[in-house]
């Protein structure tokens, strides 16, 4: 059979991601991986090349060689009060922190960090259709992004570097199970600014690494990165919002911060227990409005606005200052 005369569909992948013990080390027990459900996998190795340009009778190059390999892509899904915890762990960079909430329940805080905690990257087994299975190790977060509209599941975005990648013939899926909680919508969602609940249509948080990806990242004898520091992390927050006050306005005007809390709480319950239902919650101790004003669109319209934040660190040089948290509550013992 020649190349290209057959057809495999997409929706025969895998998806498979586990916690690494070091940066770019590949869990090597498969019964560790576990099977997430995503939209859209664009996991990608490319390679540098270079044609060598030469003196010769032929006005064309005749060499080539090949220089640095480069893995990335972006990986899609719904947020899951289960399978979302390692992508956000890997987009955080501070690690998890569990502790038993319940008998049947546990919380994992994932605070901005450095990179430094026991979780500092992760590693994907990715099928692709039934053919080959790939191998991603070493995987941080460039850029995360948690979305949520009126009519819409909260969708979850993850910019993804990866050290290094291995195409072979491994075939978990004989071994994966997927879990019966289902992914968090919009019901599901809570805004409090400052400590009281508003009303909001929407919102989009966008969690920036800035990771060094460069030759400063790499070294001799190697086509793979070393290193994958981060540098300044950015963290931008803005909601959409019916203007029915001046509030937001005057509190701009004045430069006064705030803490911001959002919370999606699964009417799936943790056990047997009415109190111990999944979650997850995000906090900014400190925000400020940035230019909440409005704009009249037209006489068929109400007034809205999509009102952005700054978002900066509460306690700086502290060990608990951070700008953004995020605390999910499931059955999961650890990570």
């Amino acid at each position: 059979m020649a190349q290209g005369d057959s057809a495999r569909a997409v929706v025969n992948s895998y998806i498979a991601i586990g916690a690494e013990p070091s940066y770019g080390t590949y869990t090597v027990a498969t019964t560790s991986m576990a099977c997430i459900e995503g939209l859209s996998c664009s996991f990608k190795t490319d390679i540098t090349t270079q044609k060598i340009p030469s003196l010769s009778t032929n006005r064309g190059p005749h060499r080539r060689v090949m220089l640095d390999k480069s893995v990335a892509g972006t990986y899609e899904q719904y947020l899951h009060p289960q399978e979302s915890v390692l992508c956000i762990a890997a987009a955080m960079g501070g690690g998890i922190s569990t502790v038993s909430a319940s008998a049947t329940s546990y919380l994992h805080t994932m605070i901005s960090g450095n990179f430094t905690a026991s979780i500092s990257s992760v590693c994907f087994n990715v099928r692709k259709s039934t053919g080959a299975t790939w191998r991603y190790q070493g995987g941080r977060v460039n850029s995360m992004k948690m979305t949520a509209n009126v009519g819409e599941p909260v969708k979850m975005s993850y910019d993804f570097i990866f050290k290094d990648s291995t195409a072979l013939t491994e075939d978990l899926s004989a071994i994966l199970t997927l879990t019966s909680i289902l992914p968090l919508t919009y019901v599901h969602g809570a805004y409090t600014y400052s400590g009281a609940s508003q009303k909001i249509q929407g919102f989009e948080l966008s969690v920036n690494n800035n990771l060094k990806a460069d030759k400063d990242a790499r070294e001799l004898g190697s086509n793979v990165l070393s290193v994958l520091p981060a540098t300044n992390r950015s963290v931008e927050f803005k909601i959409n919002q019916r203007i029915d006050t001046t509030t937001a306005y005057d509190v701009f005007l004045t430069g006064t911060n705030a803490a911001v809390q959002l919370k999606f709480t699964s009417t799936q319950l943790i056990g047997a227990s009415a109190s111990s239902g999944y979650y997850v919650q995000v906090d900014m101790p400190k925000v400020f409005y940035n230019s909440p004003d409005t704009e009249l669109k037209g006489p068929g319209d109400i007034l809205t606005a999509e009102i952005p934040f700054d978002v900066v660190v509460d306690n700086p040089n502290t060990t608990t200052g951070y700008d953004v948290k995020i605390t999910v509550r499931n059955n999961v013992a650890s990570y």
